[in-house]
């Protein structure tokens, strides 16, 4: 079977006084996630800490629910749950939440979920093509799929997210599945990264890892998002598929 080869990093960026992101790194179920909390002092610190723990809680478990394609969405509909009934309990949680991606390895398929802004990438090892793999959940990209929505609202802000983690107490996980290829690497991040630094950046720091150092090619992202201004969190975990 292949494997994941993975490293993650998360920094608290050049003027964010706490880290509200938080990333799981849990080889042994193959699980991977990034989480980018916000809402009010702790809220943001609290969702993402929260997301991560119920997410490997749920798949380490096994439950599935059936409307569910794998338990990684399950557990993402937890996780939802478990956060909209701690903001409900707590008037200084109110409005919290989290963007989450996550990956699962089941045999040589990659189950993929997303919810929010947070991205995944792939790089291909044979083409050196990256590719977003997930499309944000923002207002601009409801906009271009309803057109009508500008001719009554007006230009939409690019900043704002239609869809996260904790904020109703139902929520819409996008789920697909891709298969690895040897040398293929996934980029997992929130956008303290790609607000920051362009795709053809993350291209080139992650073609020069497809046979190098992943460590020093996920410092490397990280380094590059500072460099740019480095004016949120930024989280980044890069996984590369080996035999």
């Amino acid at each position: 079977m292949l494997r994941l080869e993975h490293v993650g990093r998360t920094h608290v960026g050049l003027v964010r006084e706490k880290n509200e992101d938080a990333l799981l790194l849990a080889p042994d179920l193959g699980l991977f996630s990034v989480c980018d909390g916000m809402g009010g002092h702790v809220g943001g610190q609290v969702a993402s800490q929260l997301a991560v723990k119920t997410i490997e809680e749920v798949v380490r478990s096994g439950v599935h629910d059936p409307e569910d394609a794998d338990v990684l969405a399950t557990a993402i509909r937890r996780a939802n749950a478990a956060i909209y009934a701690q903001a409900r309990s707590d008037p200084s949680l109110h409005n919290m939440g989290t963007t989450v991606v996550a990956v699962r390895q089941q045999g040589n398929l990659l189950h993929v979920c997303h919810v929010g802004d947070s991205r995944i990438y792939r790089l291909s090892a044979s083409s050196g093509e990256l590719v977003q793999i997930t499309r944000d959940h923002s207002l601009v990209n409801l906009y271009q799929d309803n057109p009508e929505l500008a001719v009554h609202f007006g230009p939409p802000n690019e900043n704002v997210i239609v869809r996260a983690v904790g904020l109703r107490e139902d929520i819409e996980v996008d789920h697909q599945v891709q298969e690895l290829h040897p040398g293929d690497m996934f980029l997992l991040c929130c956008d303290g990264l790609t607000d920051m630094v362009d795709d053809w950046i993350l291209r080139e720091v992650m073609v020069d890892a497809i046979s190098s150092d992943l460590e020093e090619a996920c410092d490397a992202l990280i380094r590059a998002a500072l460099n740019y201004g480095g004016v949120d969190n930024i989280t980044a975990i890069l996984l590369r598929v080996s035999s």
